[in-house]
């Protein structure tokens, strides 16, 4: 189940807490150039896997950055030749991530018309003063009226992307933003706690003292409020911080959970297939020189060998609901996955850390996977 990302990386801001390969107050100059090369980039990576892989593209995603800082048009004409140069499958899930503020209706109508059918939007809170305290541009308005405005131009499957454990949140705030989610009657939810990354505004208020990370204990209770009322309506758990209506998983990825293989183009973009990871030039300008020059922007690879893949699945899959299947492994590693994990899985099966049904291992409390995965790959 092949997938591809796109990476824009431009953004009207950049949030306290953000670390992503992204250029802020980007020139128009910048902007053309760096479609320009994105679209070559895309041209040589579709090719090559026309000829070495041949397997429809799956899932689409635009990532970033705010992938919608750019025109709506020069959105489709990216994805028209994504069309062109590739086959897609019938049924692809096609995304693109947004920010509430600046999609107007004529932008969205455009976005629909050329294929997406997934828009994923940056709500983050419904708390305008939390809005305000981590960096956003948009109000808790702007949100509802976004997901009116795009479920009215076509779009049946929208995402919300929220984040807990903010500067000075409260149980109640958070409560009160999950609830205004939900009655927005998306078909996806992320719920993602605030991660304080190096080098990052937030990071330097923490050394300073200004800041004060919410504490585990209150982190998990925020968690397990966000599982009660999406449960509530109907918005099932399927990883860790994901939630969705029956048949809206994000496809896109559960294909990187599963250690799938996927097609990355832009600055800073992974790809992966078959244990051989590499990624671009994390700057965008410097993306633009390197394919100007020689036509790539690599920046780097890595080849994995099978016990690293499996340490990979075995991260990524405990934080799935359904966690994942050993057989399946085993076959796409090309050894005895259970076989490699036996001491320490039989252990952790015997003491409930880790579910074993039918060769498939599960985590039953998700808010340990991580924890629990650690252990079983050490």
């Amino acid at each position: 189940m092949p997938g591809l990302y796109v990476h824009v990386p431009f953004c009207a801001r950049r949030c306290p807490y953000c670390d992503f390969a992204i250029k802020v107050g980007a020139p128009a100059e910048l902007v053309r150039d760096y479609v320009a090369a994105l679209k070559r980039e895309l041209e040589t990576v579709l090719d090559e896997h026309a000829r070495n892989d041949g397997r429809a593209i799956e899932t689409i995603f635009f990532g970033g950055g705010t992938p919608t800082f750019l025109d709506g048009e020069v959105l489709a004409g990216i994805l028209k030749l994504i069309f062109e140069r590739a086959e897609i499958a019938p049924d692809a899930e096609i995304s693109t991530e947004a920010n509430p503020d600046g999609l107007t209706e004529e932008k969205l109508s455009v976005l629909r018309r050329a294929g997406w059918n997934r828009i994923s939007l940056g709500a983050q809170s419904f708390d305008d003063e939390a809005l305000e305290k981590i960096g956003r541009t948009h109000r808790a308005a702007d949100i509802e009226r976004v997901v009116a405005t795009a479920r009215g131009v076509g779009f049946q499957n929208i995402s919300l992307d929220l984040m807990f454990a903010l500067p000075g949140q409260s149980r109640a705030s958070w409560r009160e933003t999950l609830r205004r989610a939900i009655d927005l009657e998306p078909q996806h939810l992320s719920c993602y706690s605030l991660t304080i990354e190096d080098e990052t505004p937030f990071a330097r208020r923490v050394a300073r003292g200004q800041l004060l990370p919410m504490a585990d204990d209150d982190q998990a209770d925020l968690m397990n409020d966000a599982e009660e009322l999406t449960g509530a309506a109907g918005i099932e758990r399927y990883e860790v911080s994901n939630y969705a209506r029956g048949g809206f998983a994000c496809r896109h990825n559960l294909n990187y959970w599963r250690g799938g293989d996927y097609l990355a183009v832009g600055c800073g973009a992974h790809g992966h297939r078959n244990g051989h990871r590499w990624w671009n030039e994390r700057d965008a300008r410097r993306y633009v020189q390197l394919m100007n020059k020689q036509g790539s922007a690599r920046g780097g690879e890595e080849f994995l060998s099978p016990c690293e893949r499996l340490n990979e699945i075995v991260m990524l899959g405990l934080r799935l609901c359904d966690g994942f299947s050993l057989d399946e492994t085993s076959r796409k590693l090309g050894f005895d996955a259970a076989r490699e994990l036996n001491g320490r899985l039989e252990e952790m099966v015997r003491n409930g850390k880790v579910r074993r049904n039918s060769g498939v291992l599960s985590c039953p409390a998700l808010a340990l996977a991580d924890g629990v995965a650690a252990r079983l790959m050490s």
